[in-house]
């Protein structure tokens, strides 16, 4: 189940896979695949299994496919590293581009990078969308609505009734700024602690199986 996010006079929706709906404008957000990371890996001589870039696309196919989106925005870090992008990997992202235009914010990771003949709508810094604006790197402070953003790849560690730690992905809405976590399967996560995030006021959106739920806040009952 989506969780609404009412920011800028508009409505967004936070998905359980990590994305931001924008029924408005039917824009789907989306940050940091890492695609090739594995293959990239491998070619270092690390035992990565094969197959995550796939997964990651598959999924993010289907959320275009579910949402009929109009336009796919990734917020940087697409690409992982040049020893990544095989043939077959950017038939994909070709299959991709044609199924839904797809604009990419450059981050840290494609700028090195310059596949050709893709498909894609390439920003090589922030890109703005009405009251909306899209970047890789979180913004130091927000300006005027609502920049969204990944880089961070932020994540909280709750608490289970049986005493475990569970790290799960989040979003984390400054007053100005959505950082989205990374949708790609194979990147990792920056641990974040949650309750210093809400006693600076960011709430936080914790990603479960099926849904994502708000943090409360400090006081709320």
């Amino acid at each position: 189940m989506s969780l609404p996010l009412h920011a800028a006079g508009e409505t967004l929706w936070l998905h359980p896979e990590g994305a931001v709906w924008w029924p408005a404008q039917r824009t789907l957000f989306v940050a940091d695949l890492h695609l090739g990371k594995g293959a990239a890996f491998r070619a270092q001589g690390q035992a990565v299994p094969a197959g995550s870039s796939a997964r990651t696309l598959a999924r993010l196919q289907q959320l275009v496919q579910a949402h009929d989106a109009a336009r796919l925005v990734v917020l940087g870090d697409f690409w992982h590293g040049a020893q990544g992008l095989g043939p077959r990997l950017l038939d994909a992202v070709a299959a991709l581009g044609r199924q839904v235009p797809t604009v990419l914010v450059l981050g840290n990771h494609d700028r090195p990078i310059h596949p050709a003949g893709l498909p894609l709508t390439v920003h090589p810094g922030g890109w703005s969308l009405g009251p909306l604006t899209a970047v890789h790197e979180p913004p130091a402070e927000g300006g005027a609505g609502l920049t969204l953003a990944g880089h961070w790849h932020p994540a909280v560690s709750l608490r289970t009734r049986a005493g475990d730690r569970l790290r799960r992905p989040c979003f984390l809405h400054y007053p100005h700024t959505l950082v989205l976590p990374a949708f790609g399967g194979l990147t990792g996560a920056r641990l974040m602690d949650a309750a210093e995030l809400i006693a600076q006021g960011v709430q936080v959106a914790v990603l479960g199986e099926g849904q994502v739920h708000w943090l409360p806040r400090i006081g709320a009952r």
